[in-house]
């Protein structure tokens, strides 16, 4: 076996200085209380990671659970509640040892038997797991070795596991067998160094320190407790205020800054400007080839032809956002450089395949409407939806570019759940779709065809042989050019046909005030931070 080791809208902000202000019963005033800015679009649908699909639930719960393995800010995956682990060559066996003496916070005992249990949760069907499932991947069977050495056995190799369990949340399973799984995620239960106090949804998520937490996660400069006494999540869903949030005091971090602001803080010594790109799909759409008008291919390239990432940069962002021109982003280490010049903007280009593909641009009108017997209008407009979970305004930008070919893009934004329910029921043409990690594994997630099923991320009902067999391997091959080598041959056939719409990466903008926030740190991609050695003057 080879061995690896050490590897909202706005509600009042007085009620957010009230809430977030106050100290728990018998809390030592240390490193005061955190308050964190954060964009309202990103709160969650549930708070248990183990169910909800998405980062900014897995962010939340990484303060309340340590996981297995943690990604460290410098990109390597190190030791948390594993202290080391073993995989077979084939990638079909690992083995994880367990650090001795870590307790949930209500007095459960971790150890192999908690990771086999949440192991088994996440891949029951009863928790319908959105994400974790297919991350986790499927394990015939878990094995307890001893009180601290657990075994996971795949059928075929599975060696993106350290990346999935990183993200992880481990859950007591005293506190998880004791609630419903409705009501677990307003009672979550980890090892982590905070409790949860308090959800109140479209405002906030208050954290209070727990005093039993042992200082687990490596990133932790020191054993025990962190500083901080609380740490306030707070949603806020009007971008101006965003941006000037720490400028007036009522909050100490902002997180996700809109780009307009950048030049209020950047270059200004009293605040400290972080910018963190995030290897991944960037703000990606993808396509429903199942049903027309997006079934024929000549189509999806006019999309393609008709936009102009570069120009929606320019007007939207002042440039400040990253490339994204296929399937990953132009930062992340397996980015196939083909997609750069695959699909120039070219209105005549396609003005052309529309017109083969029997739209035609009647006399006088903006939108080219269906072709019907011999070739007249029968008056079925080209309109495609473009369904978001945020930056609605890319999309309206697009919709002007896209009227110049005669394609009427309907922009809408739509909240995570109402997202997968269009998808469940395949009702959507554009569905923005992301992923985020430097492993090209996510390509499997998205494109293999295996994984059209409820639950799954295989969105577009694309099915190739040649594309499945591509995307496969990356589950298998551990030699990371090897992998990227099969990451840019998928890539190249996803945008051979048209599969998806590129738009930008947004990278995420911080600010907080230079002398009164010590000790936040970024992870290594920008939608991840770190709170346990972070501080804060009142």
């Amino acid at each position: 076996m080879r061995h690896w080791r050490g590897k909202l809208e706005t509600l009042s902000l007085l009620t957010f200085l009230a809430a977030s202000s106050a100290l728990p019963a018998g809390a030592i005033a240390a490193g005061g209380n955190l308050r964190i800015a954060f964009p309202a679009n990103q709160e969650p649908a549930s708070l248990d990671g183990h169910v909800d699909p998405y980062q900014s639930t897995w962010l939340f719960n990484s303060f309340v659970s340590d996981p297995l393995i943690v990604l460290n800010p410098d990109g390597k995956y190190v030791p948390a509640l594993a202290t080391s682990w073993e995989a077979s060559p084939d990638g079909k066996v690992w083995t994880f040892k367990l650090r001795e003496g870590v307790t949930f916070q209500d007095g459960t005992k971790f150890g192999a038997d908690a990771v086999k249990f949440n192991l088994e949760r996440i891949a029951d069907p009863k928790t319908a797991s959105a994400q974790l499932k297919s991350d986790i991947g499927p394990f015939s069977k878990v094995e307890v070795l001893d009180p601290l050495t657990v075994r996971i056995t795949y059928d075929t190799p599975w060696v993106t596991l350290l990346d999935a369990l990183r993200r992880t949340p481990l859950w007591s399973p005293t506190a998880a067998q004791k609630y419903s799984i409705a009501e677990f995620q307003r009672n979550l239960v980890g090892t982590g160094p905070f409790k949860l106090s308090e959800w109140k949804q479209n405002d906030r998520l208050v954290f209070s320190r727990w005093d039993g937490y042992g200082g687990w996660n490596p990133i932790q400069a020191k054993k025990g407790p962190v500083a901080l006494d609380t740490l306030t999540i707070r949603f806020i869903g009007e971008a101006s205020v965003l941006g000037n949030i720490v400028k007036t005091g009522d909050a100490d971090i902002a997180f996700a800054l809109p780009a307009s602001v950048i030049d209020d803080y950047k270059g200004d010594k009293t605040y400290t400007f972080l910018s963190k790109d995030q290897s991944g799909t960037g703000l990606s759409m993808v396509m429903n080839t199942r049903k027309p008008p997006l079934s024929d291919i000549r189509v999806r390239q006019a999309i393609l032809y008709s936009a102009d990432q570069n120009a929606v940069n320019d007007i939207l962002f002042d440039g400040y956002y990253a490339k994204s021109e296929g399937p990953l982003n132009n930062n992340h280490p397996c980015f196939w450089s083909g997609a750069s010049g695959i699909y120039k903007t070219d209105l005549k280009k396609a003005g052309e395949l529309l017109d083969a593909a029997g739209w035609k641009l009647p006399s006088g009108k903006a939108i080219r409407e269906a072709s019907g017997v011999n070739g007249v209008s029968d008056g079925t407009p080209l309109r495609i939806r473009y369904n978001v979970l945020h930056h609605k305004e890319i999309g309206e930008v697009l919709q002007q570019q896209m009227r110049k070919a005669g394609i009427d893009l309907v922009v809408e934004v739509v909240p995570g759940p109402v997202q997968i329910e269009r998808v469940r029921n395949r009702d959507f043409e554009l569905m923005y779709e992301r992923q985020r990690s430097p492993d090209p594994a996510i390509l499997d997630q998205i494109w293999n065809s295996k994984w059209d099923q409820p639950g799954g991320w295989a969105w577009t009902g694309f099915k190739d042989a040649r594309l499945d067999e591509t995307v496969t391997k990356l589950r298998s091959l551990p030699d990371i050019a090897a992998r990227c080598d099969a990451a840019k041959e998928a890539q190249k056939i996803i945008m051979e046909n048209a599969l998806m719409l590129p738009t930008l990466s947004d990278p995420v903008f911080v600010a907080y005030p230079t002398d009164r926030v010590k000790g936040f740190q970024m992870g290594s991609e920008g939608n991840w931070f770190f709170v346990n050695n972070t501080t804060v003057s009142q």
